[in-house]
């Protein structure tokens, strides 16, 4: 072997050895590279899975927010309809009119069964004091408290006027919802003039 061919095959020998030193260098790069980009998929998927589990929890408390209230709307009307012991089919006929107007078209009558069943519970859990209490700690919006004396008035003022329970319910009612006695009188009195329709 001549020098040259010597000088020759040691440069190939290191180009080569430069070029595998090279090609290590990519391979771990690429490998720290990967381990990177793993490491942020990562974090991503987990802060995904977070916000996606953030919103199903606001999703459900939105959901059981609006339930409490459509039953808190079954409950006081409920609690009036029924304070002489029955709901008569009159009487009911005017309830679901109030409940729908309220509403809309989430009051079927499976939904309006279900949710006076339940508050037929309520009443005998809690009794008509305590009854009207959940009530208002569900229902604080003024115009529906207001709605609901209406509706529970012209229901109360078929069959023959108010009665001492149903008079009773109205002021348990309008006394947790924080309503004065003179304006429940009003809104009694509007509601007879429905009521005779």
């Amino acid at each position: 072997m001549t020098i040259g061919n010597a000088v020759s095959w040691m440069r190939s020998e290191m180009s080569q050895a430069e070029t595998a030193k090279a090609e290590a260098a990519q391979e771990i790069d690429d490998a720290k590279s990967k381990e990177i980009f793993q490491a942020a998929q990562s974090s991503i998927d987990a802060s995904m899975k977070e916000v996606s589990e953030r919103l199903a929890e606001v999703a459900a408390k939105e959901r059981t927010e609006a339930n409490a209230r459509k039953q808190a709307i079954f409950d006081t009307i409920y609690l009036i309809a029924a304070a002489d012991g029955s709901i008569t089919p009159i009487e009911r006929a005017k309830l679901v009119l109030g409940i729908q107007g309220l509403l809309g078209d989430g009051a079927d009558e499976a939904t309006i069964d279900d949710g006076l069943s339940m508050a037929r519970v309520l009443r005998e859990e809690k009794g008509l004091a305590g009854a009207a209490a959940h009530v208002a700690s569900v229902i604080s919006e003024e115009f529906e408290r207001y709605a609901l004396l209406s509706i529970g008035s012209t229901v109360a003022w078929l069959g023959g006027g108010v009665g001492a329970k149903e008079g009773a319910a109205l002021q348990a009612v309008s006394g947790a919802f924080g309503v004065p006695i003179k304006v429940l009188h009003q809104i009694m009195a509007s509601a007879a003039a429905v009521a005779k329709r």
